[in-house]
């Protein structure tokens, strides 16, 4: 499983991708979710689940995404938005 070219400039400089490895989804899920365009997103959505997304939103947002991007996502996906851990915003002024 793989995106396409114009999708994988958000991984500029990284190890390729190969979606068949949960690591390597929740890294194109973390970012995509993050900075994707529509087709960026359509193209992900072709090879991951929503599910797995939504998935991803309710396990990991709270680290993995910034506040806005985690709202956004949870009312889409229709989860709860997490809470951010404790000391996040200490580590991370966004969370």
């Amino acid at each position: 499983m793989t995106l396409p070219e114009r999708t994988l400039r958000h991984f500029d400089g990284d190890p390729p991708l190969d979606l068949a490895r949960p690591g390597d989804r929740a890294r194109a899920l973390a970012v995509l979710l993050e900075h994707g365009d529509r087709e960026d997103l359509r193209a992900l959505f072709r090879e991951i689940s929503p599910a797995a997304a939504r998935a991803f939103v309710a396990r990991s947002g709270p680290r993995r995404l910034t506040r806005r991007s985690r709202a956004l996502w949870s009312a889409v996906f229709g989860v709860a938005p997490a809470a951010a851990p404790a000391t996040a915003r200490e580590l991370w002024p966004l969370a």
